[in-house]
């Protein structure tokens, strides 16, 4: 099984994979902005997402030949298309594909995002917004995942939600 999560920045991606990551007996989680991190580093470059979805592609090969059936994703991807780019590769692997999509109330995913004391704050707290606009803009053409509205919710029962819906 895989299972991707997506979202706009500081909405809690990585730390919800982590949290589903623990529920397995045996998985592996794939940081998307951990493998794509490289210098330079262009937001929009087509052939930087290329390789990154290839990577995961070959990780994914990887992991499952080695035994570890269930792996958890996450990223952003700011289009259905984008999205199913991913799934497209990532689909030979495995038909059970499951896609979330995270999101959350402006003002508290800002605190968030301010808690991480990181030294581009401005341009985090001003790119999560950029991105809560694109993917609510791209969610009405197509499908970025089932939304998971994080507002208010702890970790734990952000991944016992997802998980319900996975194995009911």
């Amino acid at each position: 099984m895989i299972i991707i999560i997506n979202g706009s920045l500081g909405v809690g991606k990585t730390s919800i994979a982590e949290q589903l990551l623990w529920k397995f007996d045996k998985a592996v989680h794939l940081d998307g902005d951990a493998i794509g991190d490289v210098h330079p580093f262009e937001i929009y470059d087509p052939a930087r997402l290329d390789h990154l979805y290839r990577a995961l592609e070959l990780l994914v090969g990887f992991y499952r030949q080695n035994g570890y059936r269930n792996i958890v994703i996450n990223y952003v991807f700011e289009s259905p298309d984008s999205l199913r780019d991913l799934i497209d590769l990532l689909r030979p692997h495995d038909d059970a594909i499951h896609v979330y999509w995270l999101t959350c109330e402006a003002g508290e995913q800002a605190r968030r995002i301010q808690a991480r004391q990181r030294t581009d704050l401005e341009w985090e707290l001003n790119r999560f917004t950029e991105l809560q606009r694109i993917q609510r803009q791209a969610a009405q053409h197509g499908f970025l995942g089932i939304e998971v509205d994080t507002t208010g919710l702890a970790l734990q029962d952000v991944a016992d939600k997802i998980w319900q819906d996975i194995f009911g």
